[in-house]
C-alpha cells in the first residue's frame, strides 16, 4: 500500500511544489492586505457585499494555509509522507481533500452570490435597498459554508468505492461516473448563475452608458465605458485561465482516468484564481481602492 502514495516521475514534483509556494505566498499577501484593509474599516462591514468579498477572502486563506502546505510538502518529498501507517496516510489524505473541495464549492458559490449582488445593486437598486440587508448577507454567508460542508461530504463519502484505491501518484479520490455527473451538475448550475448575472449586469451597464452619452455628449462617458469594458474583460480572461481547466477536468473525469500532469495544470490555474480573484474584485470596492491609491508613491488611481 505505500506505492499507493508514490508520485510518478512524469513531472519534476520540487518544481511544481516551487510554484505552488510562490503562488501560495502572493496569495497570502493579496487576500492578508485585502482583508486587514477590511478589518482597519469596520463600518464597510455593514455592506452585503463587503459581507460577500469577505467569506471569499477567508475561502482563499483557509485554502492556501490548510490544504496546499499538504500538497506542497508531498510534492516536494516525492510521496504522500504525512504520518506513518497506511491507514494514517488515508486519514490526513481525507483532510487535505475535504479541505480542498469544501474551500472550491465555498469560493465558487460565493462568486455566485457575488454576482447576483452586483446585479440588483447596478441593474434593481429598490430591490437591493429592500431586501439585500448585512443580516441577509451574513445569513446566505454562513449558509453557503454549512451547505458547501454538507455537499463535500456526500461528495467524498457518499458513493460506493474501495478506500484503497487512491491515485497511485499522489493523495486523490478515484474516479467515479456517478461522483462526475454529480460534481458537474453542480459546477454547472454555479456557473451559469456567474455568467448570467454578469453578462446581464454588463449588458445593462453599457446600455446605460450609452443612452447617456446621447444626453450628455459621448466625450463624457467615452471613458467610463473603456473601464467598464477593461473591468468585464479582465474579469472574463481570469475566469477563463482559471476555471476553465477545471471544467475540463470535470468533463474528462467522467469518461477517463485523468493524467496527472492535467491535474497539476489544472490546480495550478484554479490556485492562481486566489491571487487574481482578490485584486479584480476589490476593484468594486471603492474603500479598498480609496487606501491602495493613497499608499501609492504618485498618488494616481491608476498606479494600483
Amino acid at each position: 500500500m505505500e506505492d499507493n502514495y508514490t508520485l510518478t516521475d512524469q513531472f519534476s514534483g520540487p518544481a511544481v511544489a516551487a510554484v505552488l509556494t510562490v503562488e501560495m505566498i502572493l496569495a497570502l499577501i493579496a487576500n492578508g492586505v485585502v482583508l486587514s484593509i477590511t478589518l482597519y474599516q469596520r463600518k464597510s462591514l455593514k455592506q452585503p457585499s463587503t459581507v460577500f468579498f469577505t467569506s471569499l477572502i477567508l475561502a482563499h486563506l483557509v485554502l492556501n494555509l490548510l490544504y496546499l502546505p499538504f500538497y506542497i510538502i508531498s510534492l516536494s518529498a516525492g510521496e504522500w509522507i504525512f504520518n506513518g501507517s497506511d491507514e494514517e496516510k488515508r486519514g490526513t489524505c481525507y483532510f487535505a481533500l475535504y479541505i480542498f473541495w469544501w474551500m472550491v464549492l465555498v469560493i465558487s458559490t460565493t462568486l455566485a452570490a457575488i454576482s447576483f449582488d452586483r446585479f440588483l445593486f447596478i441593474v434593481k437598486p429598490h430591490l437591493h435597498n429592500r431586501y439585500m440587508k448585512p443580516w441577509v448577507a451574513l445569513t446566505l454567508t454562513i449558509a453557503i459554508w454549512i451547505l458547501s460542508a454538507v455537499y463535500t461530504t456526500f461528495y467524498i463519502f457518499g458513493f460506493q468505492f474501495d478506500h484503497h484505491q487512491f491515485d497511485s501518484q499522489y493523495c486523490s479520490l478515484p474516479s467515479s461516473s456517478s461522483r462526475g455527473f454529480f460534481g458537474l451538475f453542480a459546477a454547472l448550475i454555479i456557473l451559469g448563475i456567474i455568467f448570467v448575472f454578469s453578462i446581464w449586469t454588463f449588458c445593462f451597464t453599457r446600455r446605460f452608458f450609452r443612452d447617456q452619452s446621447v444626453i450628455a455628449g459621448e466625450s463624457a462617458y467615452a471613458s467610463k465605458k473603456k473601464r467598464l469594458f477593461g473591468i468585464f474583460g479582465s474579469m472574463l480572461l481570469i475566469y477563463g485561465i482559471c476555471l476553465v481547466p477545471a471544467v475540463v477536468y470535470s468533463l474528462l473525469y467522467l469518461f477517463i482516468d485523468v493524467p496527472i500532469w492535467f491535474i497539476i495544470i489544472g490546480t495550478i490555474s484554479f490556485l492562481f484564481f486566489t491571487i487574481a480573484n482578490p485584486v479584480i474584485q476589490s476593484y468594486f470596492r471603492p474603500e479598498i481602492m480609496g487606501v491602495l491609491v493613497s499608499c501609492c508613491p504618485l498618488n494616481l488611481y491608476a498606479c494600483c
